[in-house]
């Protein structure tokens, strides 16, 4: 494979990963019928009526994919690229990577919780229940409070921030601003995570679910056309 075919590969799995995450969110809202609460107390889809299990499973996987795994190619390949740009560059991507490992550890974590509570729930005792209640919203709060909006989002923002710079230094301005606003709202997150600001969090991961799924698409559909390196 030659490295111009290389480089088109690389934008084309990201143009995926965006998409997918994308369908992760649709899927999402699908599995809770389109209860939004749910988003911030997933614990209500043990008693609210018409949740889709199948559905939340594999939205779980799509996110695992989409915002996590897909992105891999994207980072060694910029790694690739910015090693003559920065003493920095393997910070720059272990906080990538990090961020990609954490964020779908937690994802295969729900994949797998979500089904096993949704399906014992209805049918277990009043003791059981509260037992079940119990865990699913410790493994919730563990991957949503712990792992995701707080560990995995300083190393998302610390990465989105320094390759924004370096990306607008290279001239594509606009895509470098969008990096550099999708890491800052990242670590906005992460800070939020920290001080248990419940406002400034809520604000801080919309932009960054809706904005990283932009930020994909519009940086695979780039590299495709004019390859950085």
């Amino acid at each position: 494979m030659s490295l111009l075919q290389q480089n088109k590969t690389i934008g084309i799995l990201t143009l995926v990963s965006g998409i997918i995450a994308l369908l992760c969110m649709i899927l999402g809202a699908i599995a809770v019928n389109f209860h939004f609460e749910v988003f911030n107390n997933p614990v209500l889809m043990l008693s609210l009526p018409g949740i889709h299990i199948e559905a939340a499973r594999w939205s779980m996987i799509l996110d695992m994919f989409g915002y996590y795994l897909l992105l891999l190619p994207l980072i060694y390949y910029l790694h690739d690229w910015m090693k003559d740009k920065t003493p920095f560059s393997n910070l720059i991507t272990f906080c990538g990577l990090a961020y990609v490992l954490i964020g779908s550890i937690g994802a295969s974590i729900l994949a797998v919780a979500y089904p096993k509570a949704l399906n014992s729930f209805p049918i277990a005792s009043a003791d059981m229940q509260q037992l079940i209640r119990s865990n699913f919203e410790f493994v919730n709060s563990m991957v949503y409070d712990g792992m995701w909006n707080l560990l995995e989002m300083i190393f998302a923002g610390t990465w989105w921030i320094s390759m924004g710079i370096l990306i607008y230094q290279s001239g594509r301005k606009n895509i470098g601003l969008v990096t550099f606003a999708l890491g800052s709202f990242s670590l906005l997150d992460g800070f939020s995570g920290i001080i248990q600001h419940e406002t400034l969090h809520e604000m801080s991961l919309n932009v960054y679910l809706y904005l990283s799924i932009i930020w994909a698409i519009w940086i695979g559909i780039s590299i495709y056309r004019k390859p950085l390196c």
